[in-house]
């Protein structure tokens, strides 16, 4: 367990030490680092591989500010600096890909290698017919769960994800929640958690995209053998949404993540390593 110091806040980090080039692992909304314990050792074989705890959440300082992209992008370049790290390849799942997004649109200096997108980032680039903030702020808020204990919430979502539990989401819920008189309390406050999901409705995606210069590779994910073409909440299908992305982009690559669910790093980790394995000599050279 290490952490490191940015001004007044700490920040929770774990490395595995490899000898290849430098790689950050970025979790998503209310997730933390555990999300990455499958695949952090096995990239480790062929990069050096640091996860980390973003603002608000697991072990990391809970500030009530600084929620918006460029002060979480500011937080991963300066960590990224101040751990001494050499042109790093920076991956993102879910809404830690919103973050890389934002972190290679304000790239200037090219200091990051490129960006892996898991399942994240893209998927509300079109904003024709997104949803009203008041609609998204009701359909997505955090349930409230302060009522259980730690081991019911864990037998609940045992119940609930049969096929694919295994203990790397023990460990991710574990981390997600601290006990207090014997109940659950998130780690991401449920205001912080609502100022960040107003920050990835609010943002231009598109405009974003089209300020990266660094290669970027999209890993959507679906749940069968094809690419997904439902349409998600802003009446666009994922497949639309890639495809509106690359277009944007001066460099990328997209790989489909087949027969998986969104939490793809602990439900079939080898996909993201083969396909990240797979870029390290050609994309991300």
């Amino acid at each position: 367990m290490s952490f490191i110091k940015l001004d007044n806040y700490s920040f929770h980090y774990h490395h595995y030490n490899g000898d290849g080039p430098d790689l950050v692992l970025l979790h998503g909304l209310a997730s933390n680092l555990n999300i990455w314990n499958l695949v952090a050792p096995v990239l480790s074989q062929n990069f050096n591989v640091y996860t980390l705890d973003q603002r608000g959440h697991g072990l990391s300082s809970k500030p009530d500010i600084g929620y918006d992209f460029d002060s979480i992008s500011n937080d991963l370049t300066s960590i990224c600096s101040k751990l001494n790290l050499h042109s790093p390849l920076i991956v993102g799942h879910s809404w830690g890909a919103n973050v890389v997004i934002h972190t290679l649109a304000n790239n200037k200096d090219n200091y990051f290698r490129g960006g892996v997108l898991v399942d994240g980032g893209v998927l509300n680039i079109s904003k024709t017919n997104r949803s009203p903030w008041s609609e998204i702020e009701t359909r997505l808020a955090p349930p409230v769960l302060t009522h259980l204990t730690l081991n019911q919430l864990l037998q609940r979502v045992r119940e609930n994800r049969k096929e694919d539990w295994n203990k790397a989401f023990e460990d991710v819920l574990t981390n997600s929640f601290e006990v207090v008189n014997g109940l659950i309390k998130p780690r991401l406050s449920r205001e912080n958690h609502m100022k960040i999901l107003y920050e990835i409705w609010n943002e231009n995606i598109s405009l974003s995209l089209e300020s990266i210069n660094s290669p970027v590779l999209i890993l959507p994910v679906s749940s069968d053998n094809s690419e997904s073409v439902s349409p998600n909440m802003h009446g666009v299908s994922k497949k639309d949404a890639v495809n509106m992305a690359m277009s944007k982009l001066s460099k990328s690559e997209v790989i489909w993540l087949k027969n998986s669910i969104h939490d793809v790093p602990i439900q079939n980790p080898k996909l993201i390593v083969d396909a990240i394995l797979q870029s390290k000599d050609t994309l991300f050279t």
